[in-house]
This record gives C-alpha cells, sequence and structure tokens, in this order.
C-alpha cells in the first residue's frame, strides 16, 4: 500500500507533519478528516520496503510543540529535560551561519520570478524554500510558508522575524498585499535592500575611518602623558633642577591618572545619561521632538527626511496605480516609516483630504516637502498624480545622493577640529617639555 506524507492543522490551530498509509490521495485526506483535523498537504513518497504505521495525533502535537519551541527564536527557554532522543536528533545547530542581505536579495528575485510566473504565496515559498541553502534562512522561509499555509499574510508571518526582515521591508510588502500588487512591491523591497547596504557602506566608510583616527590619537596621548611624564619628573628630580614640569603638563597627567584610578565614574555619567535620554525619546513627547530633530537638522536631517519621503512615495505610487484614492493610500502607506513628526503630516494630509483642501500643505508648513516637490505634486494633482510622482522619486534620488555627498565632505572637517584641539593639546603637554629636556632648558641648578 502506498504512503503518503501529509501536513495538517488541529483544532487548536497548530501544524501536525506525518505518514500514513493509503490507497490513494482521497483515501488518505478522508482519513485524516476523519481525524477532525485539516490537512494542507498530502504528497505520495516513494515505494521502499519500509512500512509506516499510523501516527498518533497527540504523538505528533506534542513532538511539534517541542521542535517550534527550539525553531522559534523568541522562545529563550527550551525545555531540554521533557525533550526525547527522537527530538534531539531533529535539531540542527548553526552557530556560525547567518541571514545576510544576500540571501535576502536573492529570496526576493526568485519569489519575485514566481510570482510572476503565477505562482501563489504557497506555491512560491515551497519553491524558494527547496532552493535555498542557507540553513538558518531555510527554517525561517519553513516557517514563514507555514504561516501563509495556515492562513496568515505574508507580511505577518515576516514579522516574527525583525532581525531578518527589516521593518520598512515588511512595510512594501503589507502595502503590496494590500493594494494586489506583491510583485511590484517586491522589487521595491529588494531595491530597498540594495540601496540599504549601498547606504550603509558609505555612511561606514565616511564615519568609522575618522572615528579610529580620532579616538587612537587620543588614547596614544594619554598613554603618553602616563608613561612619559612621570619619566620627564624623574630626570628633572636626578639633576636636581630648580625648574618644575609644566603645570599643564602635570594637570594633563593627573586628569589621566584620575580617569584610570576612577574610571566608573565618567562612564557611569554616560550611561545615566544615555539612558535618560532613551526614557525621554520613549514618551510620546520626547519621540515626536527626536524624530523632528532627525528629519530636520542640518546634513544628517536631509538624509533622513529624503530617505523616508522615498519609501513614503514608493507606496504611494503602488497603492495609486491600483486605483487607490488618495486618502486610502496615505492610509496605507504610513506603515513605511515610525516617525512620528512624518506620521503626523500624513494624518493632517488625510484631514484635508476630508474638508477638500490639499494633502501637501502639511508636509510643507512642516518643511518636510522642499517648494519644488511641493510644486511638481500639485502639478500632478491636475494632471497625472502617479507620473508626477515617479519623476518626484528621481528628484529626490539625486537629492539624497547630494546630501550624502555633502555628508562625506563635512564628516572629515568635524573630526579633524576635534583632532586639532586633541593635538594641540598633546604639542602643549607633551611635545614642548621633551624639548625642553632635549636642549637642555631643565639644567637650571642652585647656585
Amino acid at each position: 500500500m502506498p504512503s503518503y506524507k501529509y501536513r495538517v492543522i488541529f483544532e487548536n490551530g497548530k501544524i501536525g507533519r506525518g505518514k500514513i498509509l493509503a490507497l490513494n490521495k482521497a483515501q488518505a485526506i478522508e482519513s485524516l478528516k476523519s481525524e477532525d483535523v485539516q490537512p494542507i498537504m498530502i504528497k505520495r513518497l516513494k515505494e521502499n520496503k519500509k512500512r509506516y504505521k499510523r501516527f498518533d495525533y497527540n504523538r505528533i502535537e506534542k513532538r511539534n510543540e517541542t521542535v517550534n519551541r527550539i525553531k522559534r527564536k523568541k522562545r529563550k527557554k527550551i525545555d531540554f529535560k521533557n525533550m526525547k532522543l527522537s527530538d534531539l536528533r531533529t535539531i540542527e545547530f548553526h552557530p556560525f551561519t547567518r541571514v545576510n542581505s544576500k540571501d535576502i536579495i536573492a529570496f526576493v528575485n526568485n519569489f519575485y520570478i514566481l510570482k510572476k510566473a503565477r505562482f501563489n504565496n504557497v506555491q512560491a515559498l515551497q519553491s524558494v524554500y527547496e532552493g535555498t541553502e542557507n540553513p538558518v534562512f531555510k527554517d525561517i522561509i519553513e516557517d514563514v510558508l507555514i504561516g501563509v499555509q495556515a492562513g496568515q499574510r505574508l507580511y505577518a508571518t515576516m514579522q516574527e522575524y525583525p532581525k531578518i526582515f527589516p521593518t520598512m521591508f515588511i512595510s512594501f510588502i503589507r502595502v503590496g498585499e494590500e493594494s494586489g500588487t506583491l510583485d511590484t512591491a517586491l522589487l521595491h523591497a529588494r531595491d530597498y535592500v540594495e540601496r540599504s547596504i549601498e547606504l550603509k557602506k558609505k555612511i561606514r566608510g565616511a564615519v568609522i575611518p575618522r572615528f579610529l583616527q580620532f579616538f587612537g590619537i587620543l588614547f596614544a596621548m594619554l598613554a603618553s602623558v602616563v608613561i612619559g611624564v612621570p619619566i620627564l619628573q624623574m630626570v628633572y628630580d636626578l639633576f636636581e633642577s630648580t625648574k618644575e614640569v609644566p603645570v599643564a603638563t602635570m594637570a594633563m597627567l593627573n586628569i589621566a591618572n584620575w580617569l584610570m584610578a576612577y574610571w566608573y565614574i565618567p562612564v557611569g555619567l554616560i550611561a545615566i545619561a544615555v539612558g535618560l535620554f532613551f526614557v525621554y525619546i520613549n514618551t510620546p513627547k520626547g519621540r515626536y521632538k527626536w524624530d523632528k530633530f532627525l528629519v530636520t537638522c542640518p546634513i544628517i536631517g536631509a538624509i533622513f527626511n529624503n530617505i523616508t519621503i522615498n519609501k513614503f512615495f514608493q507606496a504611494m505610487l503602488l497603492n495609486l496605480k491600483n486605483g487607490m484614492r488618495i486618502q486610502e493610500a496615505l492610509e496605507v502607506s504610513k506603515n513605511v516609516t515610525k516617525n512620528y513628526y512624518f506620521l503626523s503630516a500624513i494624518e493632517a494630509g488625510k484631514a484635508n483630504t476630508l474638508l477638500g483642501e490639499s494633502w501637501i500643505a502639511p508636509f510643507e508648513e512642516k518643511k518636510l516637502f522642499k517648494p519644488m516637490v511641493s510644486e511638481m505634486l500639485n502639478v500632478g494633482m491636475k494632471t497625472d498624480l502617479p507620473e508626477m510622482m515617479e519623476k518626484v522619486n528621481e528628484y529626490i534620488e539625486m537629492e539624497l545622493n547630494e546630501a550624502l555627498i555633502r555628508f562625506v565632505k563635512f564628516l572629515p572637517e568635524f573630526t579633524y577640529l576635534f583632532v586639532g584641539i586633541v593635538l594641540i593639546a598633546f604639542v602643549i603637554t607633551v611635545v614642548l617639555p621633551i624639548v625642553d629636556v632635549y636642549m637642555g632648558g631643565f639644567l637650571e641648578v642652585p647656585a
């Protein structure tokens, strides 16, 4: 008798797997339904000599609870004491394997191709799952597949893995599902991941070397003070010079010694300040002011604002092209950002559409849109808004690149200012006394 591999949903909504003997697929489905479970996958196995006994559903449910407890990363504690040896054999540990951006991009590309080929979400995920080589990412795709098979939305299952799928990535998927343009949303999500990678590389390339340079010089100066100044003092004492080590040098030595002896005081003060800052920005008022600062401050604000506008317009395009009204498009598109200041402009824009006023005005008042962007959108409202938004997006991307160039140019100048201050202090406190010793200026002995 042929054997079939199956996956079922129990009454409590949990997923079970197993194997069953039946004359055909129809009989296997009827047998499973007679046990008050809903089959969601039946697949015939290759014929072999081994015969499978029918699984007890209670045992399958208990086993799957244990395995899911291990696979789900959100579960922190695992009851190893109550696990069976057979359960331990099903666990695969990959401590040195991680999911990187290339895996996500490959996943999106393959998923997009299958969706264009008119695969449904379950079929597409199943195909992508079988072709994924990364074992960690494969387990995640399997969990997403199980959730979709159980009737969940694709974005809802991805939300369980925020470290793998960024918030904005999930927002694009959500917009695509709700607007019926998932294939297009996948392209936007892929572009977002690629641009994020490029943006991170540019910022890291500009920031990390400057900070390493600054802290390297600072550490070298402190080490020179701690080691070199006592040697200078010893030379002065050895020749019984009437001159003393310069006051600035001794002051720097005292500061360095105090930091080494009581390092926990400045560290504690910094930790308290950082903690208070995070407590404040987690309040509605603090979060609103902080988000306002992020999108309106000089240089860096232009980067954050252009990134947010770019994502927002991409989501609006998906919704408007799908036939949504502006108010509905604004409601769905607000999911692409968590910036309270930007969200307040979206809510004000929605209210204006109900009153028959311009939804663009709140963005102008909050200085989120430049005059050129507002003018282009106003023209688009009278002609073809989606087409105009595409042109505005091109303009925003140009503005973002220019903002990045300005940031890359500004950062070295900013860090060089602090490096110069540190070097001047180093010369005054360490270099000049060393030169004085070398030139013999300390050899003023008493008469």
